[in-house]
């Protein structure tokens, strides 16, 4: 394979695997070190394209193509700061070419199984709901399981193919749907554990877990197809001390079990009073803009962080509790074109919301076939109070829109925090 770097004059060179809107301030960062950034993405137009030196693209999810532009090109680093399956093909091409990594491919590979995830959980008395694992070719047959449950593929990203099934026959149909998302087959079915549900970005120094910032996540599952979508974050959660001393425990235990180190870990809960399940994990950062808003309310700069986990330089988390209360608010759209979206600048001058970041880019299509393929874009509001939020939230709803090429609005307003 041959390929030509415009531009280049010499620099080392780093691939990045995934063009998703955290990954833009990756390749900001990598090439403040004075890195010739590639990305490597299947879209024609992910959002962090423009920002890289080259896109090539290929699938994240194919390591020997990947090898081959890496080896193509002498990378000298090949990273993924949050997509799980990426980071298992960035550890394989980085133990091809002798390369640094912030752990074996091995161990990628097994803490992206859930049905290994959970065996695991089982194994060090890490609290997590009732579940069956299934393997390839497996029937489903009778499950001794309440309803109603989540339908999970044990090898997607994020909430690709995952499902609550209600009855028996939801359960049939989901299980065949995350089959053919499972690149393997493999599936998890597991009972709904009740309470609010919490992402807890960590940062594992010296194998002992930092809870660097809890926040709360509000999700709703709706239509025919049982689409789950997270419309908003809240930081602070509202939890038990308890709660959050289990979770810094659960944390703990899986460093132990994978021998993490060194690494971001984003653990996903469920917190009803002071007990706890725990949902799934990844050594990773969380998904969206949690990157920024860690940064902004602990001065925690967890994608810098990364970089040096997969150069093997070792961090001492340096980081201050939050002190005020914001939310993250996801912008769903209705079927149909992405043109534009107005008055977020508008919201920002006017301090009603601090930043608008977008998942989509001009002339995508949306549909309602996945939570992400009708995500446009995310809206961060912050106040000294929770009344403060909440009204700044509504607010923005009211004055921002998206629309398509003829002007039709194309906006879910409905979707929001209403306190």
């Amino acid at each position: 394979m041959k390929i030509e770097l415009p531009n280049y004059s010499g620099q080392p060179t780093a691939i990045v695997l995934g063009g998703t809107n955290p990954h833009i301030e990756l390749i900001h960062q990598l090439k403040s070190r004075g890195y010739y950034v590639i990305l490597v993405d299947y879209l024609n137009h992910p959002p962090a394209k423009d920002h890289a030196d080259l896109h090539v693209q290929e699938s994240t999810m194919d390591p020997q193509k990947v090898l081959e532009v890496a080896e193509a090109v002498n990378a000298s680093l090949v990273i993924s700061a949050c997509v799980d399956q990426a980071n298992i093909t960035a550890c394989y091409v980085a133990e091809k070419m002798g390369l640094t990594k912030p752990y074996s491919y091995e161990v990628a590979q097994n803490i992206t199984n859930k049905g290994h995830m959970k065996a695991m959980m089982r194994q060090y008395g890490v609290p997590t709901t009732k579940h069956v694992y299934l393997e390839a070719g497996s029937e489903i047959g009778d499950i001794d399981l309440r309803f109603p449950v989540m339908v999970k593929p044990a090898d997607s990203c994020a909430a690709s193919g995952v499902k609550r099934a209600n009855n028996s026959d939801e359960l049939e149909r989901f299980w065949n749907e995350a089959c053919n998302v499972s690149r393997t087959g493999r599936t998890i079915i597991e009972e709904v554990a009740q309470g609010a549900e919490v992402s807890a970005y960590c940062f594992i120094e010296n194998h002992e877990a930092h809870i660097i910032m809890i926040s709360e996540r509000l999700s709703v599952i709706e239509g025919e197809r049982q689409v789950l979508k997270c419309y908003a974050t809240l930081t602070p959660p509202r939890i038990t001390e308890t709660a959050t001393a289990k979770i810094k425990d659960a944390a703990n235990a899986i460093a132990r079990a994978y021998g993490l180190n060194n690494t971001p870990l984003h653990v996903q809960a469920m917190c009803n009073g002071d007990e706890i399940n725990i949902i799934e994990f990844a050594p990773r950062v969380g998904g969206g803009i949690s990157y920024e808003t860690i940064r902004d309310n602990t001065g925690f700069d967890i994608i810098s962080a990364t970089i040096d986990s997969y150069l093997e330089h070792p961090i001492t988390p340096v980081y201050h509790p939050v002190n005020t209360f914001f939310s993250v608010n996801n912008i769903y759209g209705i079927p149909g074109t992405f043109d534009r979206l107005e008055g977020a600048e508008e919201l920002i001058e006017e301090g009603v919301i601090r930043s608008i970041h977008y998942h989509r880019t001009s002339g995508t299509v949306i549909d309602d076939s996945r939570a992400s393929s009708s995500r446009i874009a995310a809206f961060v509001a912050q106040g000294n109070t929770p009344q403060e939020m909440e009204g700044k939230i509504a607010y923005a709803m009211n004055h921002i829109n998206a629309y398509d090429p003829d002007g039709n609005s194309v906006m879910r307003k409905d979707l929001y925090f209403k306190g």
